[in-house]
């Protein structure tokens, strides 16, 4: 059969909406919210929900727990507390609650307090200790007490997600079960045919067990990880517009704790780049990032992170002067590399690696950062003559410290502490006679002549000043 080109269909000029085309449809909207408010209410309806309001806000208990038995009453209080915030923090309570007969709650005013629940969830001990279990099972009752429909609708939905919505643990094990079997919260919603509790805080707090979840069940060192973008997105979205808790902590410490609780040396690079977007280089002390993040979180975790960045600098060391060597056909270069590789991934692997500082001259520069699978933020530039295709490295071990690198670059062992002429990230450039001359000469004045050891008597630089 052969085919017959079908001409392009014109598309209609259609003219754009004036503001009185966007009025009536405010007006239309408008409209059909009341109607869905005032739906099953009756007559007078909003006159009884005024009657509510003003017991509520006067705290009248006596007189709301003896009307609460009519169910009509029950529909207009929840209204209410659904209605206004403020009004439900002051007045919702364990006695009201427990004043609603359980096996008598009208269709409509179940899923109010469901919505009520779910809306505020664990805030609810917040307003009153225990309000929280015991709306819980009323509305967990209610719900038990509807009459089934032939069809799904929310309300069979909210009968069959019961352990789910209304359990203590519900969120977690939501999250868990969803990773579990490759789902996703919002599919989850929507298939549920509860999208309309999607903004509650039930939904918020699920969506967060979900994040933690997937964090728990990756594999750090695997670099298939799509939702580490979306949990980081929402990290930054939700550290730039909501306060802290009361331990001063944000959502994103809860997720930079589990991403650093994770058991290995070598995370791959978008786990590294999501602790990095999060909260910045944790060996960078004392800066802000630092002490809004890294400092709440356990040493134990920090500890780990610090040791994930020396990794990657001495990773990139290792594997960019390699790539140069190789390049310019330099097989000296990578003879020496070979002993030097073995040694510094040993003390790596023995953990006695404390931190790692990059020197890098600016024609090996560029090899030593495309090995990196992060950006090298806390690299310094090697200055001076002859040390454009030099590269260093200064690795602090705790109780002795090497400094070394590339070309005839020979290996220094300094003992007695840290240098803090290199660890500090204040400085940004080295020159070459300040690491052959002040470094040594300095730390032998303040240790004595025994606190430093070189490998030979060449020249530590490929190139004499």
């Amino acid at each position: 059969m052969k085919l017959k080109n079908v001409p392009p269909t014109p598309v209609p000029a259609l003219p754009e909406w004036g503001g009185v085309g966007h009025a009536a449809w405010a007006r239309q909207i408008k409209r059909a919210e009341e109607l869905c408010r005032g739906a099953g209410t009756g007559r007078h309806f909003a006159g009884l929900v005024d009657e509510a309001r003003h017991l509520l806000a006067l705290g009248n208990v006596p007189d709301l727990e003896r009307r609460l038995a009519d169910r009509r009453f029950v529909r207009a209080v929840a209204t209410a507390w659904a209605e206004d915030v403020d009004l439900a923090q002051r007045s919702l309570s364990t006695p009201l609650v427990d004043a609603i007969v359980r096996d008598d709650v009208s269709r409509l005013s179940t899923l109010l307090l469901a919505r009520l629940f779910l809306d505020h969830l664990d805030r609810l001990d917040s307003w009153e200790t225990g309000l929280q279990a015991s709306l819980r099972e009323l509305v967990r009752s209610s719900v038990s007490a509807q009459p089934t429909r032939p069809h799904v609708d929310v309300m069979e939905s909210l009968r069959r997600q019961d352990h789910y919505l209304f359990t203590p643990d519900g969120p977690r094990r939501l999250a868990d079960h969803l990773v579990e079997v490759g789902g996703d919260f919002d599919a989850w919603l929507r298939v549920s045919l509860l999208s309309a509790y999607s903004t509650t805080r039930f939904a918020r707090v699920a969506r967060d067990e979900f994040y933690m979840a997937q964090i728990r069940a990756a594999d750090p060192e695997s670099g298939d990880h799509a939702f580490l973008g979306v949990v980081t997105g929402e990290v930054l979205n939700r550290q730039r517009t909501e306060t802290t808790d009361e331990d001063g902590r944000y959502f994103g410490h809860r997720i930079l704790t589990a991403l650093t609780d994770k058991e290995t040396r070598r995370p791959s690079a978008p786990w590294l780049e999501a602790v990095l977007l999060i909260a910045g280089d944790p060996r960078s002390e004392q800066t802000q990032p630092w002490r809004t993040w890294w400092a709440k979180l356990p040493l134990e975790n920090r500890t780990r992170a610090v040791r994930w960045m020396n990794g990657i600098n001495l990773a990139a060391f290792l594997n960019g002067v390699e790539a140069y060597a190789k390049a310019s056909g330099n097989q000296a270069m990578e003879r020496m590399l070979e002993r030097r590789k073995r040694l510094l991934n040993g003390l790596y692997e023995q953990d006695r690696i404390v931190d790692v500082r990059l020197m890098l001259g600016s024609s090996i520069s560029s090899w030593i950062r495309r090995s990196a699978s992060v950006d090298l933020r806390d690299a310094a530039r090697l200055e001076g003559s002859g040390m454009d295709s030099t590269a260093v490295i200064y690795v602090d071990c705790g109780d002795f410290c090497l400094v070394e690198g590339s070309h005839n670059f020979s290996l220094h062992v300094y003992v007695g502490g840290p240098l803090e002429r290199l660890e500090s990230r204040k400085r940004t450039a080295y020159s070459g006679s300040y690491l052959r001359e002040e470094v040594p000469g300095g730390h032998k004045a303040e240790n004595g002549e025994r606190s430093y050891l070189v490998e030979s008597t060449r020249v530590v630089y490929d190139h004499p000043r």
